[in-house]
């Protein structure tokens, strides 16, 4: 999870497997932990029975399981939902829990389409690039939304790029790149078209008289995390 946590409530022997992601939790201090740098992956439907027994059964947080059904069953809202669980926790204290409720205010201020790229970009930065795939499309495939300018589907056309090279799917990792382009012309992105369609060929050998950093498949992995670096800034 990239840092450490310490834990001061009980540490359970089954874990707790968030499907977006792929990730085993083992605590509450885990699990506010995730949500805390990952809320962009979390909606309603993350509080489900399967949550709230975990907690009941495993951690013994019977209390905060029933504060989570009444929520849900009265249609509380997400932040409220969010903000029991990590602040149950005591990793973050009243500011950070503030915080937390203004950037999940945020984000719901959002358009439809922008609160779906933060989720796709979560899980291409969480390596889980199928489901990414399937967000970007949906954006796609909604009405195009005037409000977000054509860099916004530049960006989202780019990232689903990025995901079909990393599953070595070059020739359709080309097409994204160059949809991309028609929005944005900008010079990474050609690059990694050039790169995509190179490597629809057969990728050159990663040993040899090359240098490393000559390699195509390291000069779009390159690429694309000074893309969407920039894309964030």
């Amino acid at each position: 999870m990239g840092q450490a946590v310490i834990c001061q409530n009980r540490r359970t022997k089954t874990a707790y497997m968030v499907e977006q992601t792929g990730l085993n939790l083992y605590s509450l201090e885990e699990l506010a932990f995730f949500l805390y740098h990952n809320i962009c992956l979390v909606d309603q439907g993350f509080f489900d029975e399967r949550l709230c027994r975990w907690l009941e059964q495993e951690l013994g947080c019977g209390d905060l399981a029933k504060r989570i059904r009444k929520g849900t069953a009265s249609g509380g809202n997400l932040t409220n939902l969010v903000i029991s669980v990590v602040g149950a926790s005591d990793l973050y204290d009243s500011r950070e829990l503030t915080e937390l409720g203004e950037q999940m205010k945020a984000i719901g201020s959002m358009q439809e389409q922008e609160r779906l790229k933060l989720r796709a970009d979560e899980l291409l930065d969480n390596g889980n690039d199928w489901a990414a795939m399937e967000e970007y499309r949906h954006i796609l495939r909604m009405h195009q939304n005037l409000k977000l300018g054509v860099s916004f589907y530049g960006a989202v056309w780019n990232n689903l790029g990025v995901c079909f090279a990393r599953q070595f799917l070059f020739e359709r990792a080309k097409d994204c790149f160059e949809h991309a382009l028609e929005y944005t012309p900008d010079e990474e992105i050609r690059k990694q078209a050039e790169l995509a369609e190179k490597l629809m060929y057969g990728p050159a050998p990663l040993s040899g008289t090359i240098k490393n950093e000559d390699q195509p498949q390291r000069q779009l992995l390159s690429w694309e995390q000074e893309y969407r670096t920039r894309r964030r800034q």
